[in-house]
């Protein structure tokens, strides 16, 4: 699984269940009021919700150091 500095410079849009547990409340709330797309299974019913790249780089810019501190010290622990 790509960490949010890698989905970040892939520059592309993201799944819900790309977004770590930290942060999804952080995501959540940028996020409300906002435009997503909505992935759904064969039958119709609700699957995922897919974020658009251009809001989820908004977000990552201004949790920018935050970000990154938490992947430099996740990489360090491994």
């Amino acid at each position: 699984m790509m960490n949010l500095k890698e989905i970040y410079e892939a520059k592309r849009d993201v799944r819900e269940s790309e977004i770590p547990e930290i942060w999804q409340e952080s995501f959540n709330q940028f996020m409300f009021g906002q435009t997503c797309c909505v992935e759904t299974n064969e039958d119709g019913s609700f699957k995922e919700f897919i974020y658009y790249a251009c809001d989820f780089r908004i977000w990552y810019n201004q949790n920018r150091e935050a970000i990154e501190r938490d992947i430099k010290i996740d990489e360090t622990l491994k």
